[in-house]
């Protein structure tokens, strides 16, 4: 009967220890969970390469609905266009009155300056806030080396 109380009080300690380590493993998961959606901060830059107005349609609305959701801040959002991208920046461009809207919500738009030379696109042809910077590539590595989420569109 001795022999049997002890294996009972084993088990015990077994179910007890496997117990907290399942509960202490629990802990853990939860605190590697992301924060609240909302609670940022979350940065996410959104590439464009076409100038099929398709894909900056879509990017604008992702964008909106992005600023809607979560708000500015916690989001902060970057539209980087490069290429033929680029003509979808311009002053007389179709969308620039969204993309004004955007940028007084907190979005960032910016120009890759290499595609501005090749296009023989001249700055004061951007539309107004649109930021300049010397590479694309450049700048998407940069958002990407610091923890930046990234949408081809």
């Amino acid at each position: 009967m001795k022999r049997d109380g002890k294996r009972r009080v084993g088990v015990a300690v077994s179910m007890l220890l496997g117990l907290g380590i399942l509960l202490g493993s629990g802990a853990a998961w939860s605190a590697a969970e992301p924060p609240a959606w909302g609670s940022g901060p979350y940065r996410m830059l959104f590439e464009v390469d076409s100038a099929q107005p398709a894909a900056w349609n879509m990017t604008l609305g992702a964008v909106a609905h992005i600023v809607k959701r979560v708000g500015i801040p916690p989001a902060r959002l970057e539209v980087l266009a490069w290429g033929p991208g680029l003509r979808m920046l311009l002053k007389d461009a179709p969308d620039a009155m969204e993309v004004s809207i955007l940028q007084m919500r907190g979005v960032r738009f910016v120009a890759c300056q290499t595609s501005m030379h090749r296009l023989h696109i001249r700055p004061r042809q951007l539309a107004p806030g649109v930021m300049v910077v010397a590479g694309g590539m450049a700048e998407l590595m940069k958002r990407h080396n610091a923890g930046w989420a990234e949408v081809k569109m």
